[in-house]
């Protein structure tokens, strides 16, 4: 077997050799891949601020859209009672309209029947009267 000599000159070349190796695997490996990690972290923090601006600008929408159904939970129920106002004045109207029509054609009804009563009153004492006269007639006779 064949001994191993180390020389001086051997480990420098092979020091040199392995410096330019690790510095040629820092040129072409290592720094392009430090500048794809920067790169991956830069776009991960804007994502995740991006992600937190979105979450905060969702909370305010959900806080305004919340805000916004209670304002147009009071209006609805506004206009519901305005309505219900409206609707009530209209009944009254109707109702006093009703009462004072109803109470004008019973006024009328009243008169005649009154005008009826009387018209009947006078038939019946017309036909008494020429009942009587026929029954004295009879009698006399």
């Amino acid at each position: 077997m064949t001994e191993l000599i180390i020389t001086w000159q051997g480990l420098l070349f092979e020091a040199a050799a392995f410096l330019i190796f690790t510095y040629l695997l820092n040129l072409f490996l290592f720094r392009p891949l430090r500048a794809i990690l920067k790169k991956r972290e830069e776009i991960i923090g804007l994502n995740e601020d991006k992600q937190n601006n979105l979450e905060k600008l969702a909370e305010a929408l959900n806080f305004e859209a919340g805000n916004e159904r209670k304002n147009l939970r009071f209006e609805i129920n506004e206009i519901k009672e305005r309505f219900r106002k409206e609707a009530q004045t209209v009944a009254n109207n109707l109702l006093s309209d009703a009462k004072i029509n109803a109470a004008a054609k019973a006024g009328s009804a009243i008169e005649e029947f009154n005008e009826e009563k009387t018209a009947v009153l006078s038939s019946i004492k017309e036909k008494s009267e020429e009942v009587s006269i026929l029954i004295f007639k009879k009698i006399i006779e």
